[in-house]
């Protein structure tokens, strides 16, 4: 299935493959859909139109899409204020706006080929159009929810964002160490953009207060403290700093390791303090 877009008037149901007023057999608007039998020249298709109930030639440069009628890839929109326009032309015209996105809302990717401009179909507002392709972020099915990460900071929280910057004025949710965190497009050096499931709400966080990765049900690892003597400290950064510790753990406790990255401290979550930490790895067999 193809979709029409034309900036203003119709695309004309032709008869030949050439343009010319008296083989016109019919008028196809914006949002209208297509089913495409050959592709075989390179500027009219012969396509069949269920809203006509005819055949006949197109000029494939009015057609965008290609997939099935559920649509393609989801995307989520991403503004830092006001709205994201859809819009009729691949173009930034106030003439050519036929809906307001806000950031949140979802898309459906119909044509990815123009390198600014994507042609989506928004559910929202039951309509096709263009979309600048810059504020749309993650990429895939709509019940894909990407890899699972913790989140992980010292003090305070990390904070839920609408962009990708540090101001207290796009902040829109608190997480703290333990909450789970959904990654939807990690394309970003710094900022991720993420799903909440505690807020509900989608935004940018700094990756950099995030560990672990997999699947929302990921494969256990456990691990068992081993201490000559006294505890091992469960901590809320990795440094050896007594103002840091939040549990101790002992010979013989066990803990589930959530990241490894780092060559000593490893995150972990002990079911015996029902809390998550960094620990020495040293110590773990």
């Amino acid at each position: 299935m193809y979709t029409v877009s034309v900036s203003k008037g119709y695309l004309a149901l032709r008869t030949a493959k050439a343009y010319d007023d008296k083989n016109e057999i019919g008028e196809l608007y914006t949002g209208d859909t297509v089913e495409v039998t050959d592709t075989s020249d390179s500027t009219y298709w012969y396509v069949y139109s269920a809203k006509l109930n005819k055949s006949g030639y197109v000029n494939r440069n009015y057609l965008v899409g290609g997939g099935s009628s559920t649509g393609g890839s989801n995307y989520t929109v991403s503004v830092s204020k006001g709205y994201l326009a859809l819009r009729t032309a691949k173009a930034y015209d106030d003439k050519n706006e036929i809906g307001e996105l806000y950031s949140g809302d979802t898309v459906q990717v119909q044509d990815s080929s123009d390198s600014t401009y994507w042609y989506v179909y928004s559910p929202k507002l039951n309509k096709s159009g263009y979309v600048n392709r810059n504020y749309l972020v993650g990429g895939g099915t709509a019940n894909t929810g990407g890899a699972s990460y913790t989140v992980s900071v010292s003090k305070g929280y990390l904070a839920l964002r609408t962009a990708k910057a540090y101001d207290d004025k796009n902040e829109i949710g608190e997480l703290y160490s333990g909450d789970t965190v959904q990654v939807q497009d990690s394309s970003d050096s710094t900022y991720w953009y993420v799903y909440s499931p505690k807020l509900n709400k989608s935004g940018y966080v700094n990756r950099n207060y995030l560990v672990g990765a997999g699947s929302s049900t990921p494969s256990v690892v456990t691990k068992t403290v081993s201490v000559s003597k006294g505890y091992l400290a469960l901590r809320t950064a990795k440094a050896y700093d007594d103002s840091n510790e939040i549990g101790e753990l002992y010979s013989g406790d066990t803990v589930q390791v959530q990241d490894t990255s780092d060559s000593t401290y490893w995150y972990v979550y002990a079911p015996k303090l029902n809390k998550s930490g960094y620990v020495n790895k040293n110590y773990l067999y």
